[in-house]
């Protein structure tokens, strides 16, 4: 009777063990798998993933094989694990920022405004980890991946864009776009496809092949190359929105 007893004993203390880590009890998946990270959408090799991270929550480990874009809407303090290694243990992104980086390889904390950020190192160096958000607020992006090797060859001039980006490297291009109530952007067309994403509270419509709305921060729109296009404000307030162009061959 007590080996029976010690026995159960065992097998329930390995069971709340188990429970109560998630690296033993989540799987290791791609980032676009990983619960936090709920891919929205997907055209060929561009994927856009809305991140979402509570307050105490921990994501499950996940791997990054692909340069990724983020367009960070809210923010809290947060950590990272790289697989094997202790919580804050080296950089996810070791293998160095790719231009128009952040110099950190996980999501900005911090920004002084929405903004977009990239990090590039993960086509040389993939990285598994997973991440934990030790504030007391919602931290949340809007993350763009390009499965592609990139593009270097067409100018933002080719590629359709007038103005000078707020961010730029190989895989992406970003272009914040301001209007006033009222005012649009001029129609214009792209060689790759591009997504927009409302960062501001707003009104907006963005109009092409088909028409977008955009009424909170996290809104967003999808258009194809070649697609002409145009974004014009339709609320009382000011509305701010970042285009990112996803280039590749």
């Amino acid at each position: 009777m007590r080996g029976s007893l010690i026995a159960v004993i065992v097998i329930l203390s390995a069971s709340t063990s188990r429970a109560q880590d998630p690296e033993r009890q989540n799987p290791i998946v791609p980032v676009f798998h990983e619960p936090h990270h709920r891919q929205v959408f997907q055209h060929g090799p561009m994927r856009i993933l809305d991140l979402q991270l509570p307050p105490g929550d921990i994501s499950w480990f996940h791997s990054h094989e692909s340069p990724v874009l983020y367009v960070t809407l809210s923010t809290s303090r947060t950590r990272t694990q790289n697989l094997g290694q202790d919580w804050g243990g080296g950089g996810a992104g070791r293998g160095g920022a790719g231009r128009g980086n952040a110099p950190a390889a996980t999501p900005p904390t911090t920004p002084p405004a929405p903004r977009a950020t990239s990090t590039t190192s993960y086509a040389q160096q993939p990285v598994t980890h997973r991440l934990q958000n030790m504030g007391d607020g919602l931290f949340r992006a809007m993350v763009v991946i390009n499965e592609t090797s990139g593009d270097e060859a067409t100018s933002a001039t080719d590629a359709g864009f007038a103005s000078n980006p707020e961010l730029t490297n190989k895989w992406f291009r970003a272009y914040r776009i301001v209007l006033e109530p009222g005012q649009k952007t001029e129609p214009h067309v792209h060689r790759a496809p591009v997504a927009v994403f409302q960062v501001t509270a707003g009104k907006a419509l963005g109009a092409g092949a088909m028409t977008w709305e955009f009424n909170e921060p996290g809104q967003w729109a999808f258009f194809d190359a070649g697609d002409r296009h145009d974004v014009r404000n339709a609320g009382d307030g000011r509305v701010e929105l970042i285009e990112v162009e996803v280039r590749g061959r």
